[in-house]
Protein backbone atom coordinates (compact mmCIF):
# COMPACT_ATOMS: atom_id res chain seq x y z
CA UNK A 1 0.00 0.00 0.00
CA UNK A 2 2.82 2.52 0.95
CA UNK A 3 4.62 1.67 -2.36
CA UNK A 4 1.35 2.51 -4.42
CA UNK A 5 1.44 5.76 -2.23
CA UNK A 6 4.33 7.02 -3.34
CA UNK A 7 3.72 5.90 -6.64
CA UNK A 8 0.66 8.12 -7.04
CA UNK A 9 2.10 10.77 -5.78
CA UNK A 10 5.41 10.51 -7.79
CA UNK A 11 2.67 10.69 -10.90
CA UNK A 12 0.98 13.42 -9.73
CA UNK A 13 4.11 15.49 -8.91
CA UNK A 14 5.23 14.80 -12.76
CA UNK A 15 1.92 15.31 -14.56
CA UNK A 16 1.73 18.64 -12.52
CA UNK A 17 5.56 19.62 -13.92
CA UNK A 18 4.52 18.74 -17.33
CA UNK A 19 1.34 20.73 -17.14
CA UNK A 20 2.99 23.25 -15.82
CA UNK A 21 5.92 23.21 -18.60
CA UNK A 22 3.24 23.34 -21.15
CA UNK A 23 1.70 25.95 -19.89
CA UNK A 24 5.03 28.26 -19.39
CA UNK A 25 5.86 27.10 -23.51
CA UNK A 26 2.49 27.69 -24.51
CA UNK A 27 2.42 31.43 -22.52
CA UNK A 28 5.97 32.32 -23.84
CA UNK A 29 5.45 31.45 -27.47
CA UNK A 30 2.20 33.44 -27.34
CA UNK A 31 3.83 36.87 -26.32
CA UNK A 32 6.93 36.59 -27.97
CA UNK A 33 4.61 37.51 -31.42
CA UNK A 34 3.23 40.50 -31.54
CA UNK A 35 0.62 38.96 -34.09
CA UNK A 36 -0.12 36.37 -31.68
CA UNK A 37 -3.66 37.22 -30.96
CA UNK A 38 -4.68 37.74 -35.12
CA UNK A 39 -7.13 35.34 -35.70
CA UNK A 40 -4.80 33.09 -38.38
CA UNK A 41 -5.71 31.15 -40.99
CA UNK A 42 -4.05 28.28 -43.44
CA UNK A 43 -4.92 28.05 -47.42
CA UNK A 44 -4.24 24.34 -48.05
CA UNK A 45 -2.75 24.60 -51.30
CA UNK A 46 0.40 23.69 -52.63
CA UNK A 47 0.81 26.43 -54.84
CA UNK A 48 2.06 28.74 -52.78
CA UNK A 49 6.13 28.66 -52.16
CA UNK A 50 6.38 31.79 -50.35
CA UNK A 51 4.31 34.35 -49.10
CA UNK A 52 5.22 36.66 -51.91
CA UNK A 53 2.69 34.00 -54.08
CA UNK A 54 -0.24 34.43 -51.73
CA UNK A 55 0.54 37.99 -51.57
CA UNK A 56 -0.09 37.96 -55.56
CA UNK A 57 -2.69 35.09 -55.69
CA UNK A 58 -5.23 38.05 -53.32
CA UNK A 59 -4.01 40.84 -55.73
CA UNK A 60 -5.47 38.88 -58.39
CA UNK A 61 -8.77 38.36 -56.37
CA UNK A 62 -8.85 42.22 -55.62
CA UNK A 63 -8.56 42.57 -59.11
CA UNK A 64 -11.42 40.52 -59.80
CA UNK A 65 -13.38 42.04 -57.15
CA UNK A 66 -13.26 45.44 -56.78
CA UNK A 67 -15.81 46.14 -54.07
CA UNK A 68 -13.05 45.13 -51.84
CA UNK A 69 -9.99 47.51 -52.80
CA UNK A 70 -8.86 50.38 -51.02
CA UNK A 71 -8.43 52.93 -53.09
CA UNK A 72 -6.74 56.31 -51.62
CA UNK A 73 -5.38 59.36 -53.19
CA UNK A 74 -1.82 60.98 -53.19
CA UNK A 75 -0.88 63.93 -52.60
CA UNK A 76 -1.49 65.46 -56.56
CA UNK A 77 -4.43 63.82 -56.30
CA UNK A 78 -4.41 60.83 -58.00
CA UNK A 79 -6.27 58.23 -57.01
CA UNK A 80 -4.54 54.64 -56.48
CA UNK A 81 -4.85 50.98 -55.29
CA UNK A 82 -3.38 50.79 -51.84
CA UNK A 83 -3.00 46.66 -51.43
CA UNK A 84 0.05 46.33 -49.48
CA UNK A 85 3.38 46.97 -47.65
CA UNK A 86 5.98 44.57 -46.49
CA UNK A 87 6.76 44.76 -42.70
CA UNK A 88 9.95 45.98 -41.57
CA UNK A 89 11.91 43.52 -39.60
CA UNK A 90 9.91 40.68 -40.89
CA UNK A 91 11.21 39.08 -43.66
CA UNK A 92 8.95 37.45 -45.96
CA UNK A 93 5.87 39.20 -44.01
CA UNK A 94 3.53 41.77 -46.04
CA UNK A 95 0.49 43.55 -44.74
CA UNK A 96 -2.18 43.23 -47.50
CA UNK A 97 -5.74 45.79 -47.00
CA UNK A 98 -9.39 44.90 -48.25
CA UNK A 99 -11.91 47.61 -47.64
CA UNK A 100 -15.93 46.53 -47.14
CA UNK A 101 -17.78 49.23 -49.04
CA UNK A 102 -20.87 48.24 -47.55
CA UNK A 103 -19.46 48.79 -43.59
CA UNK A 104 -17.38 50.90 -44.34
CA UNK A 105 -14.27 49.44 -42.84
CA UNK A 106 -10.84 48.70 -43.75
CA UNK A 107 -8.87 45.44 -42.40
CA UNK A 108 -5.48 44.64 -42.30
CA UNK A 109 -3.75 41.09 -42.49
CA UNK A 110 -0.71 39.85 -42.27
CA UNK A 111 0.69 37.45 -44.87
CA UNK A 112 3.28 35.23 -44.73
CA UNK A 113 4.48 31.16 -44.66
CA UNK A 114 4.70 28.98 -41.29
CA UNK A 115 7.40 27.00 -40.58
CA UNK A 116 5.69 23.83 -42.01
CA UNK A 117 5.12 25.83 -45.78
CA UNK A 118 1.85 26.54 -45.10
CA UNK A 119 0.60 29.86 -46.73
CA UNK A 120 -0.79 32.02 -44.23
CA UNK A 121 -3.41 34.68 -43.18
CA UNK A 122 -3.54 37.09 -40.23
CA UNK A 123 -6.84 38.65 -39.74
CA UNK A 124 -4.70 41.49 -37.92
CA UNK A 125 -6.55 44.94 -37.71
CA UNK A 126 -9.46 46.51 -38.22
CA UNK A 127 -10.28 50.40 -38.70
CA UNK A 128 -12.92 52.55 -39.69
CA UNK A 129 -13.49 53.91 -42.94
CA UNK A 130 -10.72 54.13 -45.61
CA UNK A 131 -8.35 56.71 -43.64
CA UNK A 132 -6.37 55.38 -40.99
CA UNK A 133 -6.74 56.68 -37.92
CA UNK A 134 -7.73 54.17 -35.03
CA UNK A 135 -6.79 50.62 -35.46
CA UNK A 136 -8.25 48.21 -33.50
CA UNK A 137 -6.35 44.81 -33.75
CA UNK A 138 -8.43 41.66 -33.74
CA UNK A 139 -9.24 39.08 -30.59
CA UNK A 140 -7.58 42.37 -28.33
CA UNK A 141 -10.80 42.99 -26.14
CA UNK A 142 -9.10 45.84 -24.45
CA UNK A 143 -9.53 47.41 -28.21
CA UNK A 144 -12.36 45.60 -29.91
CA UNK A 145 -15.96 44.71 -28.54
CA UNK A 146 -16.64 40.99 -28.79
CA UNK A 147 -19.35 41.81 -30.75
CA UNK A 148 -17.34 43.81 -33.07
CA UNK A 149 -14.80 40.81 -33.40
CA UNK A 150 -16.82 38.55 -34.08
CA UNK A 151 -19.02 40.13 -36.76
CA UNK A 152 -15.78 41.13 -38.46
CA UNK A 153 -14.33 37.11 -38.64
CA UNK A 154 -17.44 36.24 -39.71
CA UNK A 155 -17.10 39.09 -42.65
CA UNK A 156 -14.08 38.05 -43.58
CA UNK A 157 -14.24 34.38 -43.49
CA UNK A 158 -17.45 34.39 -44.96
CA UNK A 159 -17.06 37.30 -48.50
CA UNK A 160 -13.01 36.51 -48.76
CA UNK A 161 -12.13 33.21 -47.83
CA UNK A 162 -14.80 31.62 -49.07
CA UNK A 163 -14.60 33.76 -51.95
CA UNK A 164 -11.03 32.36 -52.79
CA UNK A 165 -11.75 29.38 -54.68
CA UNK A 166 -9.59 27.35 -52.72
CA UNK A 167 -9.88 25.39 -49.24
CA UNK A 168 -8.95 26.89 -45.66
CA UNK A 169 -8.70 26.37 -42.30
CA UNK A 170 -8.13 27.73 -38.46
CA UNK A 171 -4.67 27.64 -37.94
CA UNK A 172 -3.71 24.89 -35.41
CA UNK A 173 -0.94 24.86 -32.91
CA UNK A 174 1.09 22.82 -35.14
CA UNK A 175 0.99 24.66 -38.13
Amino acid sequence: MKHLNKILNLTTTIGAGVFIAFIVCVVCCYFQDPHAKAESYILDDDKFASSCDVVDFLYFFQCTHPQYQLIDTDIQGNKYHNFSHAIENRKGQYIVFFYFKDIDMTISCIIGVTSHNHALIKLYAVNNGPIFRHWERINNYKEISRKKNKQVKKKFEYEILNCLGIKWRHKRMLD
